[in-house]
């Protein structure tokens, strides 16, 4: 009888705890991130413990295509997602809503393999260029294209979305370039290849920190996201002016698996403070795809961009 009153006991202790485990994670923010540069900040907000210290619970989920970042945020896995404004508008629908919060950096550099007399723009005529389609990858393919005075359909364009994978193949000659963000342009850069050309500073901007339009509706996890945003702008003052070396090599080894000796010598990377993302950007990913022959109107863009304030 004393054994299984005690069996019991533990029974109902592990039935709380999970209840309990179960409770917290339904409380907590989800946020879906990537290995890139402009997720950097909430990786370092995150190792660092800035959330934790200010009561925020935050659960980063770490994806290495955007695509699966977009399914997680679809299927209510995270309140919070990186993403861009192209992918946004094509996910767009009346049943569930999506809002863009914050812009992103979004820098992205075109990569062409060593091994080819690849070292213009005008020489990419009949090139395989990786990328991931219908993001912000693919509108700088056609920049790109504009820029060498040469037609959209002149490259072929291999859909990789997985931005590790894509560095790799363009390092093992399976594809003649990439568009690659930070840090595998430098990675690739260091590796040999060439960079022929990186979005300008004064560009469009697509890559932004998106949730769903019933999350902002519910005033604690607004909450949240401001708390969040709060945090991440203490990150990035941090990030700009001194960093924490140690904490930083960690990310850079386990989450963005960069070798050694780069995440030894990754030169330093200066963040702007969140700001909401600008009609005009949400415009022209509008006028883009609607270029690209898409199924979209005018209704989907004007309801994208969320009116969280955030700070500046």
């Amino acid at each position: 009888m004393t054994l299984l009153l005690l069996a019991a006991c533990r029974g109902e202790q592990v039935s709380v705890s999970t209840d309990d485990n179960a409770q917290a994670d339904s409380l907590a923010l989800h946020v879906a991130v990537m290995p890139v540069a402009d997720c950097l900040p909430i990786c370092y907000a995150q190792e660092k413990r800035l959330f934790a210290k200010q009561g925020l619970d935050v659960r980063l989920q770490l994806f290495a295509s955007q695509m699966d970042a977009d399914t997680a945020l679809l299927y209510g896995h995270v309140e919070l997602a990186y993403t861009d404004l192209a992918r946004l508008l094509e996910m767009q629908g009346d049943s569930l809503p999506l809002r863009a919060v914050a812009a992103m950096d979004g820098r992205l550099s075109l990569l062409t393999t060593r091994k080819k007399r690849i070292r213009r723009l005008q020489d990419l005529n009949e090139r395989m260029i990786a990328l991931d389609r219908l993001s912000t990858s693919d509108y700088w393919s056609d920049e790109i294209m504009k820029q060498a005075g040469m037609e959209r359909t002149a490259i072929y364009r291999p859909q990789i979305n997985d931005v590790q994978l894509r560095r790799k193949m363009l390092h093992d000659q399976l594809v003649d370039g990439a568009l690659l963000p930070e840090p595998y342009a430098t990675q690739a850069e260091r590796q040999g290849h060439r960079r022929i050309f990186s979005t300008p500073d004064s560009a469009v901007i697509f890559n932004c920190l998106a949730t769903r339009a019933n999350v902002l509706n519910v005033s604690r996890q607004r909450d949240q996201l401001q708390d969040f945003f709060r945090i991440y702008n203490q990150a990035v003052a941090e990030l700009n002016h001194k960093p924490d070396e140690a904490l930083l090599r960690t990310i850079w080894l386990r989450d963005y698996q960069l070798p050694a000796s780069l995440a030894d010598s990754m030169p330093p990377l200066s963040y702007p403070k969140a700001r909401s993302p600008k009609d005009a950007d949400a415009d022209a990913a509008l006028q883009w795809l609607l270029a690209r022959e898409r199924t979209l109107n005018r209704r989907q863009r004007d309801s994208l961009l969320s009116k969280l304030p955030l700070d500046h």
